[in-house]
């Protein structure tokens, strides 16, 4: 009974040291990936504005996936399918839409060059009812700084939190919401 306990402790230890060596092995290899950036918070700031920008624009003429290489949108995005479910199930039509950016950083990682931020966008589709939609992007920026002088700067990738990861087009998305709609 003595040796069980002894070596149930002796194993315990030994499996939590184990596991604080491994995990500040994996915590080092993480803090070397990323690095400083070579892109400024401002520069940052302007791409997420650019972006914002051109989704405002799509959005507001009733086409949010027209300029996906510039809206970073996609059929899959939150934003998207709340847009598409309140005006084509819904009926209503789009008053305003707003965004707001914060908490802005930079970072390189693997060679990259990345812009994070959490941004609230916010649909106004008049008599009081607004949605908003809160989620973090995160941006590869392909650029040296001497290129974000001039609009030759590209933004090969985008990912969000608020990304569905269901395996449905927006047509079965819709048609299920107006089915939960009509019940």
């Amino acid at each position: 009974m003595k040796k069980t306990i002894l070596l149930s402790l002796s194993l315990g230890v030994l499996l939590s040291s184990g596991f604080l060596i491994s995990n500040a092995i994996a915590t080092s290899n993480i803090s070397q990936e990323k690095s400083e950036s070579t892109i400024s918070k401002e520069q940052a700031f302007t791409f997420f504005t650019k972006v914002l920008e051109q989704q405002k624009a799509d959005f507001l003429n009733n086409t949010p996936l027209a300029h996906t290489n510039q809206s970073r949108l996609s059929s899959r995005d939150e934003a998207v399918l709340i847009f598409l479910s309140s005006t084509k199930v819904d009926k209503k039509q789009l008053h305003s839409f707003s965004y707001k950016i914060s908490n802005v950083k930079v970072y390189s990682e693997n060679q990259r060059n990345y812009a994070e931020a959490y941004v609230t966008r916010t649909f106004n589709f008049g008599s009081g009812l607004e949605t908003g939609l809160g989620d973090t992007l995160v941006l590869e920026i392909q650029s040296s700084p001497d290129d974000l002088k001039g609009p030759s700067h590209t933004i090969s990738s985008s990912k969000s939190t608020s990304e569905v990861n269901e395996k449905f087009s927006v047509d079965e998305f819709l048609e299920k919401y107006e089915a939960e709609a009509t019940k």
